[in-house]
């Protein structure tokens, strides 16, 4: 009696060769993605923390600064802040400093978003009074005017 050879070739083989390659992949690109990749959440919460510390100290060299905060913060670079009608900052960050003058006009330009944008008035130097801290605006599509700057007499 003769016997008869395995076929070099064996589907069953092959596919159990293939399922445990596809596995081992799959593990490998998990172990990847979990641990040795960085996640981009990761770098956005690192850079929300160093900006709000950057943005919420007074400007070196000026005297008299103003502290917008974006209330439902999600970075509105389009938002523009001015001062007398020149661009003095945006919304990239959760606050913007910017430096006044007795008389300045102080308004926030929100033109590019058809959502409501919320602003409030975080803090000033001493001498500002007004805008007054605290004061929120609800802006959707408009230059809305946060108010004219007055100062303390000294």
């Amino acid at each position: 009696m003769r016997r008869i050879r395995p076929p070099v070739f064996n589907t069953i083989r092959a596919e159990k060769y293939l399922l445990g390659l596809i596995a081992l992949s799959a593990a490998l690109l998990w172990f990847y993605h979990s641990f040795l990749a960085q996640s981009p959440s990761w770098q956005v919460i690192s850079r929300v923390g160093s900006d709000a510390q950057q943005a919420m100290k007074p400007l070196e060299g000026v005297e008299n600064t103003v502290i917008l905060q974006l209330v439902n913060f999600s970075t509105l670079p389009k938002a523009k802040v001015l001062v007398n009608g020149q661009v003095m900052g945006d919304f990239s960050h959760p606050y913007v400093s910017v430096p006044v003058a007795e008389g300045d006009w102080l308004e926030v330009d929100t033109t590019y978003y058809d959502h409501r944008v919320t602003i409030r008035v975080l803090d000033s130097t001493r001498q500002v009074i007004s805008p007054a801290k605290g004061k929120e605006f609800s802006l959707k599509k408009t230059v809305a005017a946060i108010g004219q700057v007055k100062l303390a007499a000294e």
